[in-house]
């Protein structure tokens, strides 16, 4: 038995806010009883009082004097009077309902993207089913849960959905980061560049938003940075008293050019342009897209200097300030860039002029010693203002980012993206305290959103529910939630989300913001008859079920990447055929999205009807999401709501009469004065006004209300979806079934593995490749390149799939052999390379050959039609190679040494050098004059090269007019230091 006394104290007209739930000691007075839970109530308050104990009132002359039994309740309410219109009436102050304005703090103030502007702040499906348009059913069905499906309608950008890419998002708001996400940051201040050397950089700066958070795996793109060269990285979680970002010290607005800067012609001359205002200082770069050098006819290189004039000016004055720059290199075959710094004597809006006063580059250089590359242009220009880049009042979770963008990023930074991990206080049952740390319970990120910095106006520890049982049942569930903030949203809409994640919905009680949970309750608030309420009714809404619903969500398993899960109601087998949406916001996980769609076609199935009833002020003692028994003859003709008349040996008493039927058992739900229920099983004859209880277990007690009915439904478990204020102090509940089964069930669900993939896998195309088209057919000097000492005379077939064909070709296959021959050799390459090299050929052979694609599965393919061709054809008769090239690394270059050819025609030797290991001989340029000499004379040449690998080649010559060349021999390679 309850050792003590139950006080529910309802200070306010609406029962739903302000509800004080306190117990007393067996002994107290009613009017001790109210000072302690109502210390506020006096005077005139004091006087609207009622109390009730049990089904009675007592009156205000009797609470010095009643002393409440253990085990009873009391209810206080207040009533109003007739100056209700002038007086407040409530004894507790409310909390006025959330404001529907921006979730998010105000825009940030100064220059967060350094422009002078400010900031606030993919597996694509492949469906089987054919989809319907909105979601009929979870947007008219659902709507009337207890937990209500909202439309996300203008919904998040969430840019980790959009392929990982950052953006510059000027007067958006600030992200906040709830849970565990990937994101790709917006920018919080745009990239810039810069050359240092032959290298160019790239700085950018990135805001993940309110700290603070944990920061992982930081990637660009799905490469992590660490596998990047020459990167520095700076990383601020947010938190009070983070370090000011050092790689991004202030302000940069970075202009991109192209403007061809000559010193002459129509479009020579000065060239200006203007800085962005406020600019301290400024910097431009002037870029030599084809390099900057000279080349000798004999294969050196030489320096060549360019001299430009820059003068600056403070906009609308005449007074100049004019330097020259030099740049001087010796070409690389690369563009160069350099950037050159200007510092202001004000502050203001400058015009930089840059003119070219070295001469143009010549376009026709083929008579010149030197051929001399130099064209520049004016490639970039950047203001500088010394301020911060941040200037905003909250801790934001930052990244700066410098990383050496030739060769390996293009020159952009728009693909950084990392793990992120919400810190806040979170619930530790262990200590019974709240921790900070890292965490996506949605009672915790409730709390979080209420009492945070993302807020405008945030609430205090003491207007935010005690969360610790809703923190327990998520984890006991596993319920979590996991979403990217980072569009406009009301308070209301955030946290109904959060909620909703864990299946709860936000509840103001008039004091504090709590939830209210959709789970098994069994403590029953409340019992409603036509005893105690009028104007019953019940609706039940006849749809035809989806065979489905798709769910879009951001796959926690797969890189966060875009994914549908498509998730057939109970008992559907077959193919989906109509489909329709719903919205899950912050799931991630796939098992969990399949759980919580599952409970959703739990409750369309199991509470299909909604129920209404009124009741007087007096009687109300409800709230969303109390459990209440309803019992009425309109939803069962054999329930019957009477009262206890008398109890006196077993038998109790009605003052309805209620009909037994012979062979069915029946049970009575008695309302005992504390509040609680008890159920008994009962047993009678015919039609009486009195029955014996059966079994063991407490009685009732006279002026109980009681539900009589079958023992398997005296009275039907409800939910209070909702309290409505009606005219006379009234109220109309709307009430759903409790359904427990619905809890079960989804605890009970097996989720069917999940891969990510959309629609069924691909069948094996088991087709043969139709043949392939040969392109062309090369040997002798025409294959030089491919040329080996083991295969001098290559024969090359250059092959391409067939467009005709519908089958991927992986690799290619040529037989061949001499004319005439019968046995047939295959020789093989990969289709990428796009040819066939065929060895083991002498000058002048005639060859036939066959070619065929294979596909992935080893098929072979059709065969081209039979083709002959003759090795070195169309090489000049000339001599043979020369013999013996060797190669010797030494100051200043190398020397080569081999021995002349050994044809009788040879009359000089040709060495050529390429830049680069193993390179073709194609790209190979004669190094000085031929070396004249007879056949099998040993010759040397001492090379003048920089630093650096080389391929060395040397090849025979005749005396014909012109001299016929050998097929080279070579390449060696050397390294020059």
């Amino acid at each position: 038995m309850v050792s003590d006394i139950a006080v529910l104290a309802l200070p306010h007209l609406d029962p739903t806010f302000g509800r004080i739930e306190a117990r007393a000691l067996p002994g107290s007075t009613i009017a001790e009883i109210i000072a302690r839970v109502l210390p506020q109530a006096a005077g005139a308050v004091r006087e609207r009082l009622r109390v009730f104990v049990g089904e009675h009132v007592i009156l205000p002359g009797l609470w010095h004097a009643v002393r409440p039994k253990a085990g009873t309740q009391i209810v206080i309410r207040v009533v109003p009077g007739d100056d209700i219109l002038r007086n407040v009436l409530t004894i507790a102050v409310t909390v006025g309902a959330l404001a529907l304005g921006q979730f998010y703090a105000p825009a940030l103030a100064g220059s967060l993207l350094g422009i002078g502007g400010s900031v606030t702040g993919g597996l694509t499906s492949a469906l089987s089913a054919a989809i319907t348009g909105s979601a009929l059913i979870a947007g008219t069905l659902l709507i009337n849960a207890l937990i209500p499906v909202r439309n996300k309608g203008q919904d998040a950008p969430t840019y980790a959905i959009q392929g990982l890419r950052n953006q510059a998002t000027p007067d958006g708001v600030v992200p906040s980061i709830l849970g565990f996400h990937r994101y790709a940051p917006v920018y919080a201040a745009l990239p810039f560049t810069e050359a240092i050397g032959d290298d160019r950089y790239v700085t950018a700066a990135f805001c993940f938003g309110y700290g603070p958070l944990a920061i992982r795996n930081v990637r660009i793109g799905e490469t992590p940075i660490e596998r990047f060269k020459d990167v520095q990285m700076e990383l601020r979680e947010g938190r009070p008293g983070d370090e000011r970002l050092a790689l991004y010290p202030r302000q940069v607005v970075e202009v991109s050019l192209s403007i061809e800067i000559k010193n002459s012609g129509p479009t020579g001359g000065p060239q200006s342009r203007f800085t962005a205002p406020d600019a301290a200082s400024a910097s431009i770069d002037i870029t030599f897209p084809g390099g900057l050098g000279g080349f000798k006819k004999d294969g050196g290189t030489v320096n060549v200097t360019v001299d430009h004039q820059i003068r600056y000016r403070r906009a609308g004055t005449d007074d100049w300030t004019t330097t020259t720059v030099s740049v001087t290199n010796k070409n690389s075959g690369k563009p160069l860039t350099r950037t050159f710094p200007l510092s202001f004597p004000t502050r203001g809006r400058y015009e930089i002029e840059v003119t070219r006063t070295t001469g143009d580059q010549p376009d026709d250089q083929s008579k010149a010693s030197t051929q001399r590359i130099s064209r520049s242009s004016w490639s970039a220009m950047r203001s500088f203002r010394p301020e911060y880049i941040i200037n905003f009042d909250q801790p934001l979770a930052l990244a700066a980012v410098r990383i050496r963008a030739s060769g390996q990023l293009n020159g952009t930074l728009d693909e950084l993206n990392a793990d992120l991990f919400c810190i806040c206080p979170d619930w530790d049952a262990v200590s019974q305290a709240w921790i900070t740390r890292e965490t996506q319970n949605p009672a915790s990120l409730f709390r979080h959103v209420l009492t945070g910095p993302a807020m405008r106006y945030p609430f205090g520890l003491d207007e935010v529910a005690d969360l610790a049982d809703w923190h327990a049942f998520c984890v006991a569930k596993g319920l979590t939630y996991n979403r990217v903030h980072d569009y406009e949203a009301s308070v209301l809409d955030v946290i109904s989300d959060i909620a909703a994640a864990g299946r709860a919905s936000p509840h103001d009680t008039g004091e504090r913001w709590g939830v209210v949970i959709d789970r098994i309750i069994d403590t029953v608030t409340a019992h409603i008859s036509p005893r105690n309420s009028w104007g019953f009714q019940g609706e039940r809404a006849f749809s035809k079920f989806p065979d489905a619903f798709r769910v879009s969500f951001l796959d926690e398993t797969n890189g966060y990447a875009k994914a549908d899960r498509i998730v057939p109601f109970p008992g559907f087998s077959g193919d989906p055929k109509v489909v329709e949406k719903l919205d899950l916001p912050g799931h991630t996980n796939p098992d969990m999205v399949w759980r919580e769609t599952r409970r959703r076609q739990y409750e369309l199935i199991h509470r299909p009807d909604t129920y209404t009833a009124n009741q007087d002020f007096e009687a109300l003692v409800v709230t969303r999401g109390d459990r209440a028994q309803l019992s009425h003859d309109v939803l069962d003709r054999t329930m019957v709501a009477a009262r206890v008349t008398g109890v006196r040996d077993g038998l109790v008493y009605l003052d309805e009469a209620v009909t037994f039927v012979s062979g069915q058992a029946y049970a009575c739900r008695f309302r005992r004065a504390d509040g609680a229920s008890l159920l008994r099983t009962v047993t009678g004859y015919g039609e009486t006004h009195a029955f014996s209880l059966t079994g063991t277990g407490d009685l009732p007690e006279v002026e109980n209300l009681a539900f009589f009915g079958p023992a398997s439904l005296e009275s039907f478990a409800c939910t209070v979806k909702g309290v409505e204020a009606m005219e006379n102090f009234t109220a109309r509940l709307t009430l759903v079934d409790h359904a427990p089964q619905i809890e079960q069930m989804v605890d009970a669900e097996a989720p069917p593995p999940w891969s990510g993939r959309a629609g069924a896998e691909a069948q094996a195309n088991t087709d043969a490749p139709v043949a392939p088209i040969v392109t062309g057919v090369a040997s002798g000097r025409e294959a030089a390149a491919a040329a080996t000492d083991a295969v001098p005379y290559p024969v090359v077939v250059s092959l391409q799939p067939n467009p005709s064909g519908t089958v991927t070709v992986v690799s290619y296959a040529v037989r061949h052999r001499l004319l005439g021959a019968t046995a047939w050799t295959t020789t093989t390459a990969d289709a990428g390379s796009g040819a066939v090299l065929l060895p083991g050929y002498a000058k002048g052979n005639q060859i036939e050959f066959q070619a065929r694609g294979i596909s992935a599965l080893g098929t072979l393919g059709e065969l081209t039609a039979l083709m002959t061709h003759v090795v070195a054809a169309t090489d000049p008769i000339g001599p043979v190679a020369p013999e013996g090239l060797t190669i010797t690394a030494q100051a200043g270059g190398a020397r080569a040494s081999w021995t002349s050819s050994a044809s009788a025609d040879n009359a000089a030797s040709q060495v050529y050098v390429a830049t680069g290991t193993s390179a073709a001989f194609s790209t190979a340029a004669p190094y000085g004059d031929p070396i004249a000499s007879g056949p099998n004379v040993g010759l040397s040449l001492d090379l003048d090269l920089d630093p650096g690998p080389y391929s060395v080649f040397v090849v025979a010559l005749d005396d014909d007019a012109p001299p016929n060349a050998s097929i080279p021999r070579g390449p060696v390679n050397v390294t020059v230091v």
